[in-house]
């Protein structure tokens, strides 16, 4: 029974994370700054 419980809020944590704007905003200031060097050599 508790792994059940345990997979669900691995599950809602992995939600969380994919759907938090915090994590995802210097996800892609990162990138866009690597995407910028780039084309600046």
């Amino acid at each position: 029974m508790e792994s059940i419980g345990n997979k669900k809020a691995s599950a809602s944590r992995l939600s969380n994370v994919l759907t938090d704007v915090h994590f995802w905003v210097p996800v892609v200031v990162l990138l866009a700054g690597l995407l910028l060097l780039s084309f600046m050599r």
